[in-house]
């Protein structure tokens, strides 16, 4: 379960540093926050693969919400594919820093519209993750337009859970 929380949280860190970086001219700190950002991008992969187990495991158990559940693991894929290219990016970053001292500019304009919109990916993973198990804390659904807009571009969970499940062995 910790594990789960490091990607979501390691993410909003990085994210920080990257932005600190500028305002602070530090690109050493900047050097740092990509770092940050591709470790979390290599735990975001166990994290989600766990997280399917913990589905299939929770599946028909009473008082686990099935549609919370779908809800977690539609935003989860797409914070994945988000956050590995986030860190993909940090890693190219990080290469060609290491070659000439500072990331190219093309590299940093991608990398801030791509962290941008995995912090807002990870933070509404996270939030129906902890409603699965916290029922105290769940509040009223709102169908905002944001929201309409993000869960069209949410990818369908059942059919990537089935895939996962059946090649786990």
């Amino acid at each position: 379960l910790l594990l789960n929380h490091f990607p979501i949280i390691g993410t909003f860190v990085g994210a920080g540093l990257f932005l600190i970086s500028f305002l602070v001219h530090a690109q050493s700190l900047r050097r740092r926050s990509l770092i940050v950002l591709v470790a979390m991008a290599l735990l975001a992969i166990p994290a989600f693969v766990t997280g399917v187990g913990a589905q299939v495991k929770l599946t028909g158990v009473p008082g686990i919400s099935e549609a919370l559940m779908q809800r977690h693991l539609g935003s989860a894929e797409l914070s994945v594919w988000f956050i590995e290219s986030t860190g993909a990016l940090a890693a190219a970053g990080l290469g060609r820093s290491g070659q000439h001292g500072t990331a190219p500019r093309w590299n940093t304009l991608a990398i801030v519209p791509c962290l941008l919109i995995t912090v807002v990916l990870m933070a509404r993973t996270g939030n129906p993750g902890g409603d699965i198990r916290h029922s105290e804390i769940v509040s009223p659904v709102s169908s905002t337009t944001i929201e309409s807009v993000m869960t069209f571009f949410e990818p369908s969970p059942r059919g990537f859970t089935s895939l996962m499940v059946a090649n786990q062995y």
